[in-house]
């Protein structure tokens, strides 16, 4: 008897697919674990529509800092951080408006703490 893949076990094999074929987005996987790139591929392999399963690459988010260019999306961004080290990403500005936000920022946030 054949070994039928879980969801997660398939979306595994999917991960290593696209670590194979980065210009992939898609992929397509058949409940006995085989992966193609092509649909009409995993369709003929599985003998039934319906019994592949397609795979997006998964898509990283970007950082806050890589999102937002301009200070006063960033001075908004260091407004609203809650600690830290959440302010690391923001040191590395040279802007003076920006800098001066993250100065104060951190200043409210270890007067917080010492309370």
């Amino acid at each position: 008897m054949k070994k039928t893949y879980t969801e997660s076990e398939l979306k595994e094999l999917a991960t290593e697919v696209f670590n194979q074929f980065p210009g992939k987005n898609t992929v397509f996987a058949t409940l006995d674990g085989n992966v193609f790139l092509e649909k009409n591929r995993a369709e003929m392999h599985a003998g039934t529509k319906g019994r592949e399963l397609p795979f997006d690459r998964p898509i990283e988010k970007p950082t806050v800092k890589e999102t937002l260019t301009k200070a006063e999306d960033l001075i908004k961004a260091i407004s609203e951080v809650e600690t830290i080290e959440e302010l690391e990403v923001f040191k590395a500005d040279t802007r003076k408006t920006v800098i001066k936000a993250v100065e104060e920022k951190t200043a409210e946030l270890e007067a917080a703490k010492a309370q």
